[in-house]
């Protein structure tokens, strides 16, 4: 294995030496530590870097409600009339998933665990299912979780759970004041698919996308 430094993978990224490593400690990139210095696993940097400055959690939250047709109550008219715009540009997009991505990074903290019976966060109500669990990815998702958690909720559910932390987990949770309702916006589970950067959940990502940009005539 080839492995490069912090640095190294922060230019490929074109992102900061201190967000490289948020991401290592949130499982995004894997690595190790030797030394006191960490060597990133370059299988596990994202194939392409983020394509934009990310926005912030109430504007994000406000573009994954905007695309299934609701102008959320915390935008301006303003807010809202630039998100249009942003909806238009993934239209117009060659890779409109990594675009999305991009937007989106934002709008939540991600940690990857491991569950001894994962399947069974689909179940709890406290979770809203999203990525490859969500039936809506045409994925299986078996033997995986991944969805949104409420702050208050998170330790009561990593404790119901057994959750534990690792860096090749078995469930990612998304930890955001504003949790989406059931089933979550198709943008959003289109940022989460596209966040797995492999090409069978990107290709899907931007299935999701096209399907928005088919029913927005109507908004």
């Amino acid at each position: 294995m080839n492995e490069v430094s912090v640095a190294d993978a922060a230019h490929q990224l074109d992102i900061s030496t201190e967000r490289v490593r948020q991401r290592i400690s949130t499982g995004q990139i894997h690595a190790r530590q030797v030394a006191g210095h960490w060597l990133v696993d370059p299988a596990s940097l994202p194939s392409a870097p983020r394509r934009g400055r990310p926005m912030s959690p109430r504007i994000a939250w406000g573009l994954v409600e905007l695309g299934d047709g609701r102008r959320a109550p915390w935008l301006t008219p303003g807010d809202a009339y630039r998100l249009r715009v942003r909806i238009g540009r993934l239209a117009d997009d060659d890779n409109p998933e990594l675009l999305l991505r991009s937007w989106l990074a934002a709008r939540a903290d991600r940690h990857v665990l491991s569950a001894p019976q994962p399947d069974a966060l689909r179940d709890d109500a406290r979770v809203a299912v999203s990525g490859p669990a969500d039936p809506r990815s045409r994925m299986s998702g078996t033997g995986q979780a991944e969805g949104y958690v409420h702050p208050d909720d998170f330790e009561a559910v990593r404790r119901d759970h057994l959750l534990v932390p690792s860096d090749r987990g078995n469930v990612i949770l998304h930890v955001s004041a504003m949790v989406p309702r059931s089933p979550v916006p198709i943008l959003l589970l289109a940022a989460d698919l596209a966040d797995h950067d492999s090409a069978r959940e990107l290709g899907r990502a931007r299935e999701l996308i096209a399907q928005v940009m088919h029913g927005r005539q109507g908004w």
